[in-house]
């Protein structure tokens, strides 16, 4: 599972707000500004900030936005790292049938310009988001196969539905712009073991009773749980703690990006 940043002018913010809440309703986090972008804040750090954290920057073309001057701003930030880091982050969402400016022409877009087109562009953003990224992983093959069959028990057994994930990413899209130090320190530590899951950590890692439960803290779980024999004692702790929403996002984060990578 992965996270995405929608780039686009306000006046295209009902197309918006739906996309979001449908990708809300998979489990993918999405950076909106105007969930994010509090009264007072810089704009540029913020949209910065905002575009570091995710992984896509899905860029929303249309006769409003095309020549947006902040549209273009948010896709030059993202091209640059699209560029240096050699790895796709910049996917067209065609809203209109409009010429894509030169630097997006030859990318495929996901078509949202008819009704009946909704459902097969929506489908191909899932896909993108889901989609494996270099794998920097610790884990051989069949390590991997193993905690991607642990994280599944996990998720199916916190059965949590995907209308309370997106009724708990709303609020989090709020929450997530002042995390604890704590929280920060063991997100910006644990990044440099797993690269791959830092956009995952960014936006799902929580505290639960005065524990950082990151990624790097789940799988250190289920690797013990591996050695020691016995069930998910973590999901069986938040759950005592009120937090089981959490986590199953968490989890489902964290399984679709290592299942995407296994052959």
């Amino acid at each position: 599972m992965s996270s995405i940043f929608l780039s686009h002018n306000s006046a295209d913010k009902p197309f918006v707000r739906k996309l979001a809440k449908d990708l809300q309703k998979e489990g993918y986090y999405v950076w909106v500004d105007e969930a994010e972008i509090k009264l007072g804040d810089s704009l540029i750090e913020k949209i910065r900030e905002g575009i570091d954290k995710v992984m896509y920057v899905g860029v929303i073309l249309s006769s409003n936005s095309i020549e947006a001057p902040w549209v273009k701003k948010e896709v030059d930030i993202a091209m640059n790292q699209e560029i240096n880091g050699k790895q796709v982050k910049v996917l067209p969402i065609l809203l209109e049938n409009v010429e894509p400016p030169g630097f997006l022409s030859g990318k495929l877009y996901a078509d949202f310009t008819t009704k009946e087109a909704y459902r097969k562009g929506l489908q191909l953003i899932k896909e993108r988001l889901d989609s494996p990224v270099a794998n920097t992983s610790v884990y051989n093959q069949t390590q991997m196969e193993y905690i991607s069959k642990k994280l599944k028990e996990m998720e199916d057994m916190l059965n949590v539905s995907k209308q309370e994930k997106a009724l708990l990413l709303e609020r989090l899209s709020i929450e997530r712009a002042s995390l604890p130090q704590s929280l920060i320190n063991e997100i910006e530590s644990e990044s440099k073991y797993f690269p791959n899951l830092d956009d995952i950590n960014r936006n799902y890692s929580f505290i639960c009773n005065g524990m950082n439960v990151t990624a790097g803290y789940v799988l250190h779980g289920i690797q013990k749980e591996a050695m020691k024999g016995g069930g998910h004692v973590l999901a069986t702790w938040c759950s005592l703690n009120g937090q089981e929403k959490e986590l199953a996002l968490l989890v489902s984060a964290i399984y679709r990006r290592l299942n995407s990578s296994i052959k």
